[in-house]
């Protein structure tokens, strides 16, 4: 039940103050007053409160005090176990130790500071979100840091949200930008380094992901189904082919017909298996520990650019599979862009040997565990064409530099014709 001194604070207050200083967090229109849809004590003048404003459900962990009311992520720390009105919390391990929150400054879609060895991640937004089931089924698994905590909201509309997710904070580590990108350049360089075993290790850590997702049910899409794929697929070809322009998007233009054409082959499959994967899966999302030999898997949350209805949906594990082989070729080309001297060649080369080195190792650990009819590999090369149709839209509209790294993939894959 929410304090009426503190609902009425709340609402008082104007809803961007009560969300992190952060651009992108702001980044859609709010209305002056939001009123409380939620609210969970936590003691001590702490609590979890969700404020409806317009369309949105803010998340705002804060405190009240002498200075007032603000918010404060690490009131997380006060969580406990247990159904709590709406809320659900669940600790894992250890939970979410008490401590100084010290903020994350590159997290610009969720609220995340760590406590202690925990990272907490607050939504900005509850919103349906796929990462609770999934990492719940993950749990020991040893793919993803090890659970501590995960909040979920359930509203009058009978639909979970998820409010916060906290796992074991991995000092030192890096993403896979960082640790990948400077291993391709070591290799280029002629040292002494293994460019290929962490992308077969990373194939099998994809297949073992997979097997234990698919315990949560495995479903078929119809060819009606793959029809619709193929579609998207199309409608992102053509948004594509009229957003970029340039030389870049000559050469993409010029290669319109022979892309549709791989895209077409869609229509010759009849069914295909779906599960629930990760969604949003390249070499971002794998950190690397600061002892260079462990990897884990992280950001549950799907991909970016859907609602949240089409997050939660189960999809082919080919789309994961083809998002971390486009990854791969992306660490090569941003290795031949950003690195002065480097032998091209030798980077060119490596691609398809990372790539094969991954896909084969995901396909035998599906085959060593009884998942092999996960993959239906007749979607991969329509998939692996989408997945750039997607770069090339995301450099249109948020980063335009990025486009050199679809054009290069795709000029690749079709050569100029004679």
């Amino acid at each position: 039940m929410t304090d009426p001194a503190l609902g009425a604070a709340l609402e008082a207050a104007a809803p961007a103050t009560l969300l992190p200083d952060r651009a992108q967090a702001r980044r859609e229109y709010l209305a002056d007053q939001a009123e409380v849809a939620d609210v969970l004590d936590l003691g001590g003048g702490t609590f979890l409160a969700l404020l409806r404003a317009d369309e949105r459900i803010l998340v705002v962990p804060g405190r009240v005090d002498e200075h007032g009311l603000g918010r404060d992520p690490g009131v997380a720390s006060g969580l406990l176990a247990g159904t709590h009105g709406a809320f659900t919390v669940e600790l894992f391990d250890r939970g979410i130790p008490k401590g100084d929150a010290v903020g994350i400054d590159v997290d610009q879609s969720n609220d995340s500071v760590i406590l202690g060895d925990a990272m907490v991640k607050w939504q900005i937004d509850a919103v349906p979100s796929p990462a609770p089931e999934r990492l719940r089924a993950l749990v020991g698994s040893g793919l993803t840091p090890d659970l501590r905590a995960l909040v979920t909201w359930t509203g009058p509309d009978a639909v979970t949200r998820a409010v916060l997710s906290a796992a074991l904070h991995l000092p030192g580590a890096e993403d896979g930008w960082t640790w990948a990108v400077e291993l391709l350049r070591s290799h280029a360089r002629g040292e002494a380094v293994d460019a290929l075993a962490p992308f077969a290790e990373l194939g099998r850590m994809t297949a073992r992901m997979h097997g234990l997702l698919s315990g949560l049910g495995v479903s078929t899409w119809s060819a009606e189904r793959v029809k619709e794929l193929r579609l998207q697929c199309v409608g992102h070809q053509d948004k594509a082919c009229e957003e970029i322009d340039g030389a870049e998007g000559d050469r993409l233009r010029a290669r319109r017909e022979r892309l549709r054409s791989v895209l077409d082959a869609l229509t010759a499959v009849e069914s295909t298996p779906v599960i629930d994967i990760h969604g949003d899966l390249h070499i971002g999302q794998v950190l690397q520990t600061a002892y260079g030999s462990e990897y884990a898997f992280v950001d549950f949350d799907g991909n970016p650019v859907l609602d949240p209805d089409q997050r939660m949906e189960r999809q082919p594990a080919a789309r994961d599979v083809a998002g971390m082989l486009a990854s791969i070729d992306h660490v090569a080309r941003v290795v031949n862009h950003r690195t002065p001297g480097v032998d091209a060649d030798v980077v060119l080369a490596w691609i398809p040997l990372a790539q094969g080195g991954f896909l084969g190792a995901y396909r035998e650990t599906l085959a060593a565990t009884g998942h092999s009819g996960l993959l239906d590999e007749r979607l991969l090369p329509a998939l692996l064409i989408d997945q750039e149709m997607r770069e090339f839209l995301y450099a249109a509209r948020h980063l335009p530099h990025w486009r050199y790294v679809p054009d290069a993939v795709i000029t690749a894959m079709f050569p100029e014709e004679e």
